[in-house]
């Protein structure tokens, strides 16, 4: 995928490549992973074209931040850590000053140490930072931010792994109003490319799909023209991996059937939903698939749902009774006589039938 980028970067020239925070998947990435995107950066640098980043949640803003003063006489900014203010970056184009503003990922107790207000909400502290750096709405303003943005009480495609349902104004989200004075802003946070409001609040997605729930998701690379002041066009890129994701559900029977009409089924990530039980599932699957992600169970009206029993309901129950509902609920059979009488045997002390 990131040799893909660089294609891209040498179809297109642009002016700078922006990564918009979660450069990393932890705050203590591995090892070949630093290594990957050192090299990344190099060849991004090697080809004249300057790199805004920023710090994602998923970072250690810290860490990207090391090497930035030397990195940045290379045409490489990194605003990793939140220190107070946003960075401003001014370049100049046939059509005058562009302002490049970065933000990291802030909350608002990284926000709190900088001001004197009492800062609840990241709402209040994206207002308190604006404010304090004074964006010329008149002027030509790009942002980079790393946030969970909402337009009005619209919420925006999320996919398994992203969990935020808040509210504007809530623990994680924030309102895109509060972008009015940029031309463009150019988001990360969520996986898939999507607008937020207005076509030029963009979530640009993430190069490779993290969970199953984007199998339908079609990647990109997102490019953006900044023309006169409000002038903006934007286009994408379609980036193709190496292995695609997949989901596939139904019967033992019924997915080596999917199989054989699929046989590209074998080389891709797959995700299985099995809607029956069988004996040592994941050894059969593993003869038909090469990288199986995942195998759940979906049986038919043996769902379990999502409360919990109390301790009323359970007291009234007898430990037979617990035992078959348990059995039932995840086999999607009932106890056969046999067995019913041998768990009575159990639980009365006797076991004689085993």
């Amino acid at each position: 995928m990131l040799g893909q980028i660089l294609s891209i970067i040498d179809k297109v020239h642009p002016d700078g490549l922006i990564i918009a925070g979660d450069v990393y998947d932890k705050s203590v990435p591995r090892e070949d992973a630093v290594t990957m995107f050192s090299y990344f950066l190099a060849e991004v640098e090697s080809r004249g074209c300057p790199v805004y980043m920023i710090g994602g949640n998923h970072d250690s803003g810290r860490r990207l931040d090391f090497g930035d003063a030397i990195l940045k006489k290379r045409n490489i900014h990194i605003a990793g850590a939140f220190k107070g203010d946003m960075d401003r970056i001014v370049v100049h184009d046939g059509f005058g000053d562009l302002n490049i503003y970065m933000l990291p990922y802030i909350k608002p107790s990284l926000v709190r140490p900088y001001f004197d207000e009492e800062i609840e909400s990241p709402d209040e502290a994206m207002r308190l930072i604006l404010d304090r750096t004074k964006v010329d709405p008149c002027a030509r303003n790009l942002l980079v931010s790393h946030q969970f943005y909402l337009n009005s009480d619209v919420l925006p495609k999320q996919c398994e792994s992203e969990t935020s349902h808040a509210c504007v104004g809530g623990l994680d989200c924030i309102s895109a109003s509060l972008l009015d004075p940029f031309d463009y802003v150019a988001l990360g946070h969520l996986h898939t490319a999507q607008k937020v409001g207005r076509e030029t609040v963009r979530y640009c997605g993430t190069p490779l799909k993290y969970s199953l729930s984007e199998v339908n998701d079609d990647k990109s690379v997102t490019i953006v023209s900044i023309y006169e002041k409000n002038h903006v066009e934007i286009d994408s890129i379609p980036i193709v991996p190496l292995r695609d994701v997949a989901r596939v559900k139904g019967t033992m029977e019924s997915i080596r059937e999917q199989m054989a009409e699929r046989p590209e089924l074998k080389d891709m990530y797959v995700g299985v939903v099995l809607t029956e039980h069988v004996f040592e599932p994941e050894k059969q699957l593993r003869l038909l698939f090469d990288r199986i992600v995942s195998i759940q169970f979906e049986v038919a009206n043996k769902r379990s749902d999502s409360g919990e029993m109390t301790i009323d309901v359970i007291n009234n129950k007898t430990p037979q009774a617990l035992f078959e509902e348990f059995y039932s609920k995840y086999t999607g059979r009932d106890l056969t006589v046999y067995q019913r009488e041998t768990i009575d045997d159990i639980i009365s002390g006797e076991g004689g039938r085993l």
